[in-house]
């Protein structure tokens, strides 16, 4: 595989859409990971890790929701080409398994061996597909944020800094809608 085709494959993750409202699920898992990969961090992650931290991500991040199921992404993310699913017997990504039944099987994800090899050689790949995802999926005034959230510095040098209350009050003011929903 080579990086271009990588690239076409982080810019086109399906995601999960409704009434012009995209689902951050599977855009912060992919930064969960590229963050645990660029420091230097097992290729496979346990599903009992992933359900806690990407909940909270989805927390902060997403849309507010009744629940926040980590699941979904981190089955489907398997059809989208640079990720793969493991445990004690097989998993059918496409079937509705409950949290139990994924943390029994010892169920891990992670980026498949090509894609994790691929992007442990160059950081500038890293870089340059965490920003695909923020760019595609994210307002700018959220990246900041995520990236510490995820523990990826990108070098945003140059880009000026702003106040930690900033986003909270924009989400407020927009009432946790996309700003262009908001204002229809």
């Amino acid at each position: 595989m080579e990086s271009e085709e990588l690239k076409t494959i982080f810019s086109n993750i399906n995601l999960w859409k409704r009434n012009g409202e995209r689902a951050p699920h599977k855009p912060l898992l992919l930064l969960y990971t590229l963050g645990r990969l660029d420091r230097k961090q097992p290729r496979m992650i346990a599903y009992s890790e992933v359900k806690e931290n990407l909940k909270h991500l989805l927390m902060e991040f997403g849309p507010p929701r009744r629940s926040y199921v980590s699941r979904y992404p981190f089955l489907r993310l398997s059809n989208d080409g640079s990720w793969e699913i493991t445990g004690k017997n097989k998993i059918d990504t496409k079937r509705d398994w409950s949290d139990n039944i994924l943390l029994v099987n010892d169920t891990h994800g992670g980026f498949t061996e090509e894609v994790y090899s691929l992007l442990s050689k160059d950081r500038r790949l890293i870089r340059e597909f965490a920003n695909i995802i923020l760019e595609q999926n994210f307002p700018e005034t959220m990246h900041e944020d995520i990236l510490n959230e995820v523990g990826l510095d990108l070098d945003l040098a140059g880009k000026p800094s702003r106040n930690p209350q900033f986003r909270e009050r924009i989400l407020m003011a927009y009432e946790y809608k996309c700003a262009s929903a908001a204002l229809m």
